[in-house]
């Protein structure tokens, strides 16, 4: 049996994450996981050696023995020889876990859009109250939010590892698909699967609303973006929105 290669997706949400999930799928030897439980596995690990019951045998070959074949064991039945796992890997913690743990280097793929689109996506899929829409951004862009935490690994690895990051670009996935995914192989040095098709799409995950697709084209969906993003809220992201622009557009 070939070694696995691991690789490692942190893209924003709706983003087009899904969409790039269900078209690499199709090859038979490669697949992006839906998001991740490893991650969270590894850090609950991590956080056991602060136990008595570790610090009183203070087995550290052992336990790391553990620690480090995580990821492998746990896709030791997949048939896919290269796995992209989706999930926070770029924050500052699990990047480094992934460091000490012996995976990296290794290659990290992030997909982006414009912050007001992104917003105006979860405003739309959320419904929020317009009284609410202060505390909603907040949750949303703060370090623990679906933005926010994001931005966090975002910004981690342009600052720690740049060239081994590859930004996808959520405008150019859906207007030129093929040349992005062929710009993914190649990044990460996979020969490239030439049986993908870019209609007809499967569903890859029905549990949530919020990650299905439209399966029969793909294509970005317009509509009045401003109408569902606070301009007036968005001036205190300052920081986010700039580097959103710079990578967004």
């Amino acid at each position: 049996m070939k070694e696995k290669k691991f690789f490692y997706l942190n893209g924003f949400f709706r983003c087009g994450n899904t969409i790039l999930r269900s078209i690499i799928n199709q090859n038979p030897d490669f697949c992006i996981t839906s998001n991740s439980i490893v991650p969270e596995i590894i850090y609950s690990l991590i956080r056991l050696k602060e136990n008595d019951i570790f610090k009183e045998q203070n087995d550290h070959k052992s336990f790391d023995n553990v620690l480090k074949n995580v990821l492998n064991n746990y896709y030791s039945s997949w048939k896919q020889q290269y796995i992209i796992e989706q999930g926070p890997w770029g924050t500052s913690f699990n990047y480094n876990a992934l460091k000490e743990l012996g995976h990296l280097p290794s290659k990290f793929i992030f997909l982006i859009r414009p912050l007001d689109e992104i917003i105006a996506s979860w405003v739309r899929l959320d419904k929020p109250e317009k009284k609410d829409l202060e505390q909603y951004y907040s949750d949303l862009l703060g370090e623990h939010g679906r933005i926010g935490k994001s931005f966090l690994a975002f910004k981690h690895l342009l600052e720690n590892d740049k060239d081994n990051l590859l930004i996808i670009k959520y405008h150019d996935l859906c207007s030129n698909s093929n040349k992005t995914l062929k710009n993914l192989y190649n990044f990460l040095e996979i020969p490239f699967y030439k049986k993908h098709r870019f209609t007809n799409l499967d569903q890859v995950n029905t549990s949530f609303v919020q990650t299905t697709i439209r399966t029969n084209v793909i294509k970005k969906k317009k509509y009045d973006y401003k109408k569902y993003v606070n301009k007036n809220i968005l001036k205190n992201y300052i920081e986010i929105n700039e580097i959103f622009k710079k990578y967004s557009s």
